[in-house]
């Protein structure tokens, strides 16, 4: 049933006019706004970032070549100072060797009888001290009969013949030699087993000769 009050038939009419046009202006399912962080990502950047990307990347790469010469420079520095503290002591050692072979040389020349004076065997407390402070430095010995020869550590300074020995075994030791962490101090001079000589089969002709010589001597 219609109303017939104008005024109540104009709110309805307003009313109903406001609902459609609500909803031609909202058609189907609401859509929600753009997301900002895609929106961000999806500008280009601009010339002034690239460059100021451009300039963090090169002092990120001369900060790392920084470091990486740094660090060699901290090893070569130790491997100097390793190799100056070794040529120092080894110096210093050098000089003081002969003093060391004598002392060895008088131990080994005094006779049996005279080893139980005291002042002998503080020669022989000296010689042990002096070996005990070349261990604690490193210092080593090189060159024992036996072993064989090696041109870094031996020098030959005579060649013997021998069938008892391989050709580069050291017969004898002359001098010792020392070494400091592979440093050669002092060779060690000594005497090498050669190639022993090899005994010739007589030839034919040889053997001729000989029985015919034999012949007229009888």
């Amino acid at each position: 049933m219609q109303s017939n009050n104008p005024e109540q038939q104009k709110a309805t009419t307003g009313t109903t006019t406001a609902t459609q046009a609500t909803q031609q202006g909202q058609p189907g399912q609401q859509q929600a706004p753009p997301d900002a962080t895609t929106a961000i990502q999806s500008v280009p950047p601009s010339e002034a970032e690239q460059e100021e990307h451009r300039k963090a990347e090169e002092y990120l790469d001369q900060l790392r070549r920084t470091q990486a010469d740094f660090a060699n420079y901290r090893r070569r520095m130790g491997k100097e100072q390793v190799e100056g503290r070794i040529a120092a002591q080894s110096s210093l050692l050098y000089q003081m060797l002969p003093v060391l072979d004598d002392l060895e040389i008088a131990l080994r020349s005094a006779p049996t009888e005279m080893c139980p004076h005291s002042w002998v065997q503080g020669l022989f407390l000296v010689a042990r001290r002096l070996e005990s402070t070349l261990d604690q430095l490193g210092v080593q010995r090189v060159g024992a009969i036996g072993e064989q020869f090696t041109p870094r550590w031996h020098e030959a300074i005579a060649t013997e013949a021998r069938r008892d020995a391989p050709e580069g075994t050291i017969l004898d030791v002359h001098q010792q030699g020392y070494i400091i962490e592979d440093h050669v101090i002092r060779p060690a001079r000594v005497s090498v087993a050669g190639i022993p000589p090899q005994r010739q089969t007589p030839t034919a002709q040889e053997g001729t000769d000989d029985d015919n010589r034999q012949t007229q001597a009888e």
